[in-house]
């Protein structure tokens, strides 16, 4: 609620940053001879010029001494270009109705200037260094790469005479700071003098958010090479981060918030939401990834891996009564033993956490890597008494037809709904104004009820289905004693 005398509250404001994005490695150690694939336009860029392999007779170095077709030197000595265009608006409003109810409202835009920075800095390839040397997708139909030289190309201390036979972690030079537009709407209204109920609308859209992609690879599926279907066929498909995604959130959110009042302070909250984005839950596919075709971003639209559809908490500090006021009795003794007691409570419940089905291999053949795929949907997924032993139906699901993706959609199931109460009990003995004993006894997941986790779910997984772990943690009890002073 807003102070007393107070009937509105108008903010503004607008911010500005941009980022230097730094330069990788130093002259000194010759660190600074990597470079990056530029799917804009079929290039590999090299953050500095390096000497020929005839007057170094080592890497880092150009073989021939000189650069292979589509290889360019940066003009600026840096890999990845600044972002100049982070403009951030705020505004937000807060007026009382009456002396019980007040509306809130606001807006703003806030842009990440260092999300995943650290692995940004990561994201280079070594050529015409050899410091690693990553190879995908050996051996897709014919024998062609064996154990005596699994890094066709790779010449020991030199380094191959172009860089595109090489797969490497690649950024967008013209990668942007991704951001987020944030609302919300909300009414509070005060019931006596200690209870505020808020009823909240809040929504966001993000954008500029990365896209993890194995970039290059062949725009359609298909039999055959596929170096003639792809953007490039110099280039061999690499991971490729693109800052093209975009997600959005809305929600609705009720809490009742009772300040203490007869040694009673509670907190009820529940939120309904839905958060959708577009094939990536996290930066760089640490929270994974499902793209299974990169040319078509929008097929991978659905539920965010984070998606929780309802959650409900529900918390409370009960001082009991027990030993003073009407419940005193009248022995001091017992009045010291019953008294100064207090409980607490936090009950969690929510929805269960959204997966997908993959399969393993590149069914389509397109030269995407991993577990890309997604399978057919033949059947219900859903079994009527399902177990960690058998969470889903594994005939519900089948492989796609070669040269085909898969018509399941991403993130359309969801593992165990979340459930789980802690309680706690606690004892004041004082000694003085500043110094006190307290005696606590916690219980963690009280009831001991697990919440299963998300099962297997790779198609020709031989343990498809099964689920091996739990999202919530089995029941833990302490006691502790503690002294204030």
């Amino acid at each position: 609620m807003l102070p007393d005398g107070t009937h509105c509250i108008r903010q503004r404001g607008i911010r500005y940053d941009f980022t230097l994005m730094p330069i990788y490695g130093t002259a000194a150690d010759g660190t600074d001879k990597v470079g990056i694939t530029d799917l804009n336009n079929g290039t590999y860029v090299l953050e500095h010029a390096s000497p020929p392999c005839s007057a170094t007779q080592v890497a880092p170095c150009i073989p021939g001494g000189i650069l292979p077709a589509h290889v360019v030197v940066s003009p600026n000595g840096k890999l990845f270009n600044n972002d100049y265009k982070n403009i951030q608006p705020r505004v937000g409003l807060a007026y009382r109705l009456t002396n019980n109810n007040v509306i809130r409202a606001a807006y703003g835009r806030f842009y990440d200037n260092w999300a995943a920075i650290d692995q940004t800095a990561r994201n280079i390839q070594a050529w015409p260094t050899v410091t690693y040397v990553l190879a995908q997708n050996l051996n897709p139909a014919v024998p062609s790469v064996f154990a005596e030289n699994p890094f066709q190309g790779f010449t020991g201390p030199y380094p191959p005479p172009t860089p595109f036979n090489q797969v490497g972690w690649n950024s967008n030079p013209l990668f942007k700071n991704p951001y987020s537009d944030q609302w919300n709407f909300g009414i509070q209204h005060l019931f006596g003098s200690s209870t505020v109920m808020t009823l909240n609308y809040v929504g966001s859209h993000s954008g500029n958010t990365d896209i993890a992609i194995m970039g290059n690879s062949a725009t359609v599926p298909g039999p055959g090479p596929i170096t003639a279907r792809e953007p490039y066929p110099y280039i061999t498909p690499t991971f490729y981060d693109n800052s093209i995604g975009r997600g959005s959130y809305n929600a609705f959110q009720f809490s009742l918030n009772r300040e203490t009042s007869h040694g009673l302070t509670y907190l009820i909250s529940y939120t309904w939401s839905k958060a959708i984005d577009i094939g990536s839950d996290g930066w760089y596919c640490a929270e994974g990834c499902s793209i299974e075709n990169p040319y078509d971003i929008n097929a991978n639209k659905g539920v965010a891996g984070f998606d929780l559809t309802h959650v409900l908490t529900a918390s409370y500090v009960y001082q009991l009564p027990f030993g003073k006021g009407n419940f005193r009795t009248g022995s001091r003794v017992v009045n010291s033993i019953i008294g100064n007691w207090q409980t607490n409570g936090i009950l969690t419940l929510s929805s269960g956490i959204p997966y997908t089905i993959n399969v393993c291999g590149d069914i389509a053949n397109t030269g995407n890597g991993g577990c890309y795929e997604r399978p057919n949907v033949v059947g219900n997924p859903n079994l009527s008494n399902p177990s960690p032993a058998l969470w889903i139906n594994p005939a519900a699901f089948a492989s796609p037809s070669p040269y085909t993706f898969g018509n399941m959609g991403r993130n359309v199931l969801r593992s165990d709904w979340y459930k789980d109460i802690d309680l706690s009990l606690f004892r004041e003995f004082p000694i003085s104004e500043s110094k006190r004993f307290e005696f606590r006894f916690d219980a963690f997941n009280a009831t001991n009820t697990p919440t299963w986790g998300t099962p297997q779910s790779t198609l020709n997984n031989i343990n498809f289905g099964e689920i091996t772990g739990t999202r919530s943690t089995e029941r833990e009890l302490q006691l502790a004693l503690k002294f204030y002073f």
